[in-house]
């Protein structure tokens, strides 16, 4: 006897993912029950479910029409009346949902409420009883179910023999911010370019801030970075890259790893599948999973501008606000991790928009206040 999942697909595929990679629950096959507006999610978990070897059906749902919802459930109970149906009745417009659950319901079968809220599987016949549910879904196929491929992603074997230059940068934060601004002037704009070694000049005024001669002594120490005759020289691109913001995802990375969270990357980027020929493509600086939710964290180390939210393109609160959203749904999470201080009208557009944030001297408490943000 083979079990079956019948699952209402729904602008918020999670529900429908969590239970086939729950013990108990694991389905061979699943059949997606799918209206007009839905055709296109309905791919998106396709591909995810044959990811791990499930089999997948569609098969068409009027949306409004009970009496048409019932008989296709009915049907579906008749053609497969030898097989474990299960079904998940967390999806689907209310009309859907109550027609198959009053289908299932009359026949005996078993029902499925999945609650995120509560981070729990709800049995609701033929018996009731709760399951509380696992870390199960990994940050590709969570960003697969909202339309996004993973195209690239930063190797991130090389963090341990960075652990003492974030370490200090942090540790040292009051001391180090004006100068790592300054660094960031000279740094980020060339993170594009592809010749090198790369010298650039420093201004006297900028090479003389508190703090400049010591943040080039640390990087001078560790062999990424040289300050020779008022002229930055750059190795190479990895090395510029880490100078001029790259140390803080580092940081905020190993940070992340040491909680045990369920998937965790750096440095991705996504190409969404919207219709049409050209595919907009997002980079997220560290995207991890955890209890099945998806958590977006961008870090910054310069001093960012940009209140106005009519200017989008340089907002990293507007980016994240908008990229939590359509990344992660009603489930996703975001967080603004920035060395410099974030000023009071910064503060209150991040906690109106629901998003966390870490600035300053708390870099150095970041691991706590993760801590309590994904519990």
């Amino acid at each position: 006897m083979a079990r079956i999942h019948i699952c209402l697909v729904s602008a918020q595929p999670i529900p429908n993912l969590i239970p086939l990679r729950m013990e108990g629950l694991k389905p061979e096959k699943v059949i997606l029950l799918v209206t007009p507006d839905m055709t296109i999610q309905s791919e998106r978990l396709e591909k995810v479910i044959k990811s791990w070897g499930i089999k997948v059906e569609k098969h068409p749902i009027a949306p409004y029409d009970l009496n048409s919802a019932r008989e296709t459930c009915i049907g579906l109970l008749t053609e497969y009346e030898n097989e474990e149906m299960i079904l998940n009745a967390t999806g689907g417009t209310k009309i859907m949902a109550f027609a198959a659950f009053e289908v299932f319901r009359e026949l005996g079968k078993k029902i499925i409420y999945v609650d995120t809220q509560d981070k729990l599987i709800q049995m609701l016949s033929p018996d009731f009883k709760k399951i509380d549910f696992a870390g199960v879904i990994k940050v590709p196929q969570y960003l697969q179910a909202y339309g996004q491929t993973i195209i690239s992603e930063k190797d991130t074997t090389i963090i341990n023999k960075h652990i003492p230059i974030f370490n200090e940068l942090v540790k040292l934060c009051d001391i180090y911010q004006d100068a790592v601004k300054i660094l960031n002037k000279y740094s980020a704009p060339f993170r594009n370019a592809r010749t090198f070694p790369l010298d650039v000049k420093v201004e006297e005024d900028d090479s003389m801030m508190p703090g400049f001669k010591d943040l080039m002594m640390l990087f001078e120490k560790h062999d990424i970075l040289y300050l020779k005759n008022g002229i930055l020289k750059f190795k190479g691109l990895d090395d510029l890259e880490f100078v001029s913001g790259g140390w803080l995802e580092e940081y905020v990375y190993s940070i992340v790893k040491s909680i045990n969270v369920t998937d965790i990357r750096m440095g991705v980027e996504v190409r969404w599948d919207t219709p049409g020929k050209r595919h907009p493509f997002n980079e997220y600086d560290i995207v991890f999973t955890h209890n099945n939710r998806l958590y977006l964290i961008e870090c910054k180390t310069k001093r960012f501008e940009g209140l106005d939210i009519k200017d989008s393109n340089d907002n990293a609160i507007y980016k994240l606000d908008s990229l939590r959203d359509k990344a992660g749904g009603v489930y996703g999470k975001g967080m603004l991790v920035s060395y410099q201080r974030l000023t009071d009208e910064q503060k209150r557009r991040l906690s109106a928009n629901r998003l966390e944030f870490c600035d300053g001297i708390e870099l150095r408490n970041l691991k706590n206040r993760i801590q309590k943000w994904i519990e």
